[in-house]
């Protein structure tokens, strides 16, 4: 029978990678597989507990995907060598390594179907799935093949080999994965220089000697309760790691026909290793099932936490002051903004009752607002003045919160928000200051300011209404808002609308503005002088919305108007500067972008094909070392007139791409019309017949490269730029004067639905 060595997980915990990353290192991979295969296989002669997949699945699911091939790599030759310490011969090592990695290989590839998924062995739903694939599925898919290979090859039992290749796969990666995971991701190998964790684990590795040694008493349950006390003080790698040990050593007893396992009058050598594998079975899953419950309890504790914290940066970081009072007037809290407030401490705040701090003219509304909350009512908002410590009062607004018993729904306490509102009552005091400063501000006001009444008559007018509108105000005109002199707005009215462009529609404009109170606006009125005038009108209503009349701004913005008109025009020749060519007169390369990632996202919209023709003259840097720069200039002015000559459709867009190079965006064209559009320009180039000695024809040509694309997701507008470049690289390369097409395939355009052409595209 194909004889399987397991992997010994002591060595496992000794080993350096109880680090994280070092999972990623494929040599700790090969030593840890090596020494699991190795040692395994010698101590436990293989049928117990099989090791070395239990630990390359925990590699796997925790490396990233993109190392896997390095990490299997360096497991097949750690279990070539692993297993050759057990084996003589070579055959079957080479029949057990393929088998026992690719049952490692598939599990890792149906837990970890996402990259960035790392295994939780304390959730449910991983749980469940790890068991399904990693404990039942891999290992007896694994064991088929090798029993059938034995029966075919070594004529061994089926059903013997099978059961034995699935339950020392199953336990091994039952136990080993989850204890290997736990210890790589809690790092304990951080905690080895300390003396503390070793004061538990020596006691307790002795103990686990003693009693698996001997087969008189049934102590092996005592191993239990250690291994809980451990995973509470040290943790869960600490205990993962105890949990292995015990395995190693009851396995290498049981194999030595001693310890507690050993059952003298059975007569299958099975039996001692089920009762072995489901006793370190439980003591995984016990470690497990009580690590859940704690990490369960300690992110309960952090959401605590994080409320709490979340609580006192609220009330530390409130300007209002939040007091919890029960209906006696005791308080219970005061957050952190009421200390030293009003010049009270904290405590001194928290010993005074409610009332003590309330002006004796305020407590009556207070003591009804109170009891309001104490009969039902769930809120209250009043105003009242509280003491300082200094004796002074100061005026505060408090919104009042039943609280009620979160059971019987009683009010049992007040939420108070205090907030101060001295500022906000001076500024009430102040409000007749105010009005007379409205008055000064409407006398010297650079607008022209005509308040009227609810009967449209005038109520007040500047002076300023008058050198506005350019009409003579009577000497009567009252100049106060309180003034008890009333003129009918019709007076201005006739003068105004005798000066405006269109009387009839400022007219009625006015009429309308009358009868829709409610309506304000702000237009401009041109004059028949010239003139533009700025005209803003609101109504005027109480605070409780009573309508009192309409108020009138009039401003002459007629230099405003030009300064913007001047402005405007600036601005537009600055803009066609900073988008075209000064010495072709084309698009410049900012406009080309712009232009181009335009048609591109409008091509995306509407599924049609986008063209571009990059055009270069041929040899130029030779033109211009024959016949100068100035004539360089009016070449290139030349090529660009013909150009566009050539291209005269108004959403086509030619530009200077760069030097010598020019660039044709022609949207909604496929590439035949491209095609026959770059053999135009071409030939209108020739035609022009500028001389050019260095060119073998003699005279001025441009090689053109085209390209076509239908603009889609996964392609950008720089595609198309380099598809184009590449064809004007072929065109320069078949000798110039010539017309390329860069298309994949020929020169039709690619089938959005065709995946190759797509691919070509890219690739591309």
């Amino acid at each position: 029978m194909l004889h399987k060595p397991p992997s010994p997980r002591r060595c496992r915990i000794t080993h350096p990678l109880c680090s994280h990353r070092h999972v990623l290192n494929p040599v700790f991979c090969f030593f840890s597989v090596a020494l699991a295969a190795g040692l395994g296989g010698a101590i436990f002669q293989g049928y117990l507990i099989w090791i070395a997949n239990g630990v390359l699945l925990a590699y796997l699911l925790l490396a990233p995907r993109n190392r896997w091939p390095a990490l299997i790599v360096a497991a097949i030759l750690g279990h070539l060598i692993g297993t050759a310490l057990v084996h003589n011969s070579w055959q079957i090592n080479l029949v057990d390594t393929p088998l026992d990695l690719g049952e490692a290989l598939f599990a890792a590839a149906l837990l970890r179907h996402r990259s960035a998924q790392l295994p939780n062995f304390t959730k449910g739903s991983y749980l469940l799935r790890f068991l399904a694939v990693a404990v039942v599925a891999a290992p007896l898919s694994n064991a088929f093949l090798a029993a059938l290979i034995q029966m075919l090859w070594l004529h061994a039992s089926f059903s013997t080999t099978l059961y034995q290749w699935f339950a020392s796969d199953s336990l091994g990666i039952c136990v080993v994965t989850p204890a290997c995971v736990a210890i790589f991701r809690t790092r304990i190998s951080r905690t080895f220089p300390s003396l503390r964790p070793w004061l538990q684990v020596l006691p307790f590795a002795a103990i686990t000697i003693a009693i698996l040694c001997q087969s008189k008493a049934p102590l092996e349950f005592l191993l239990y309760p250690m291994l809980v006390l451990i995973l509470l003080r040290l943790g869960l790698g600490w205990a993962a790691a105890c949990t292995l040990f015990a395995a190693a050593a009851a396995s290498w007893f049981t194999i030595h026909g001693m310890g507690p396992f050993v059952f003298r009058g059975s007569s299958s050598a099975l039996d001692p290793a089920v009762t072995l594998q489901l006793f370190i079975a439980c003591a995984m899953f016990m470690i497990y099932s009580i690590s859940a419950v704690l990490e369960s309890r300690r992110a309960a504790e952090r959401r605590l936490q994080h409320i709490a914290a979340i609580h006192k940066v609220v009330t530390d970081n409130s300007r209002d002051v939040l007091i919890i009072a029960d209906f006696e007037g005791n308080r219970s809290f005061i957050s952190a903004s009421g200390e030293e407030w009003g010049g009270w401490t904290h405590n001194e705040i928290l010993r005074r009752k409610s009332l003590d701090l309330v002006h004796p003219d305020d407590r009556s509304q207070v003591i009804a607002a109170l009891a309001a909350l104490r009969e039902g009512k769930d809120g209250a908002m009043i105003e009242c003045r509280v003491s300082k410590r200094d004796g002074s009062y100061v005026w505060v607004e408090a919104s009042l919160r039943a609280i009620r018993d979160p059971v019987t729904r009683v009010p049992t306490g007040v939420l108070n928000n205090v907030r101060e509102i001295t500022e906000r009552k001076l500024a009430d005091q102040a409000r007749e200051f105010q009005h007379s400063l409205i008055h000064a501000i409407h006398s010297v006001s650079p607008d022209g300011i005509l308040v009227v009444d609810e009967n449209e008559n005038v109520v007040s007018c500047n002076s300023r209404f008058g050198e506005v509108w350019n009409i003579s105000l009577p000497s009567s005109l009252p100049g106060h808002l309180d003034h008890g002199l009333r003129m009918h707005d019709g007076a201005f009215l006739a003068q105004a609308v005798a000066l405006t462009k269109d009387p009839e529609a400022f007219l009625r404009r006015v009429d309308e503005l009358y009868a829709h109170r409610d309506e304000s606006e702000r237009v401009q009125i041109e004059l028949k002088d010239g003139r533009t005038l700025e005209r803003y009108t609101t109504s005027l209503r109480t605070a409780s919305g009573q309508y009192l009349g309409r108020v009138w701004f009039f401003r002459d913005i007629t230099d405003q108007k030009l300064a913007e008109q001047r402005l405007r025009e600036a601005y537009h020749a600055v803009e066609t500067l900073a988008i075209t060519d000064a010495l072709t007169g084309l698009a410049n390369r900012r406009q080309f972008d712009q232009c181009l990632a335009t048609e591109w996202r409008r091509g995306l919209r509407d599924a049609r094909p986008l063209s571009l023709l990059l055009i270069d003259a041929d040899r130029f840097k030779t033109y211009n070392d024959t016949y100068g720069h100035l004539r360089g200039d009016s070449c290139l002015q030349q090529i660009a007139a013909s150009a566009r000559d050539v291209v005269a459709r108004p959403g086509d867009l030619v530009a200077r791409f760069g030097g010598e190079e020019f660039a044709v965006i022609l949207p909604n064209t496929p590439s035949i019309g491209a095609m026959q559009m770059a053999h135009g320009i071409r030939d209108a180039v020739l035609n022009r017949r500028l001389p050019h000695s260095a060119n073998p024809l003699g005279v001025v040509t441009v090689s053109v490269g085209c390209a076509t694309l239908v603009p889609q997701l996964g392609l950008q507008a720089p595609n198309l730029i380099d598809l184009a470049d590449k064809a004007l690289y072929q065109a320069k390369h078949a000798g110039r004067n010539q017309v390329c097409n860069n298309l994949p395939g020929d020169a039709s355009e690619p089938d959005p639905n065709d995946p190759s052409a797509l691919i070509a595209l890219k690739s591309a």
